[in-house]
């Protein structure tokens, strides 16, 4: 069990859980795609499997994979999800996993009932979002992050408009290039964190200072 980054599914719980969400209603022909709409951000994944996630071929394949899932979602799928976990927070981890079946659908690009994503919400803000290093026996919930992250994408969020969580989002505000009209720039140092300015950059130091530290300074891929 471990984490590769800072953000939502670059982790191995929330592929976790994305994959137990496949199987919400059985498996074999009943098992959902959901995991396999964001199982590109897998660090961990075979090197094969990093260089066909680069190709125009497999965008092609997921952007196709994605359509087909929100089609599914739209006609009841995500409303019964939603059904389904709402009904299981009191299980360990079971706040996290609501948050983690939102993100799926707004990756997916799904009609979400304005009272999920308000649930939704409020879960993630009673959630911690973790600074720094955490070790990966005590890995749940949130890093910061992830947690802006999520919470810029129920913000700016449009159905029928797939929020990708793969792409650079700021660590500070969670925005990405669709809300702010540019690419965040990576940290010049240690190039892991991105940033839409100076000033989002210059609040997020003082809890970002303690892991920027060059690729040659790390001593493990967990975070």
């Amino acid at each position: 069990m471990g984490r590769w980054g800072y953000r939502m599914f670059e982790g191995d719980v929330d592929l976790d859980l994305a994959c137990e969400i496949n199987g919400a209603f059985g498996g074999g022909p009943a098992e959902l795609e959901l995991s396999h709409m964001i199982h590109q951000t897998d660090m961990l994944a075979p090197a094969w499997a990093k260089v066909y996630f680069g190709t125009g071929e497999y965008r092609n394949e997921l952007a196709e994979r994605v359509a087909r899932v929100r089609k599914q979602l739209n006609a009841g799928l995500c409303d019964r999800l939603f059904y389904k976990y709402r009904a299981l927070e009191d299980q360990w981890n079971g706040k996290y996993r609501v948050v983690v079946v939102a993100a799926l659908m707004m990756r997916a690009g799904a009609f979400i009932k304005q009272d999920n994503l308000d649930h939704a919400r409020e879960l993630a803000n009673e959630i911690p979002g973790k600074h720094g290093f955490v070790w990966p026996l005590a890995e749940e919930g949130f890093r910061y992050a992830g947690k802006v992250q999520f919470l810029a994408a129920l913000d700016n969020y449009k159905p029928g408009t797939p929020r990708d969580f793969n792409e650079p989002s700021c660590f500070h505000c969670g925005k990405v290039c669709v809300d702010i009209g540019k690419t965040p720039k990576k940290c010049g140092k240690c190039e892991s964190a991105w940033y839409c300015n100076a000033d989002c950059q210059k609040a997020q130091w003082k809890n970002h200072k303690s892991v920027c530290k060059p690729l040659s300074q790390r001593h493990s891929l967990n975070v």
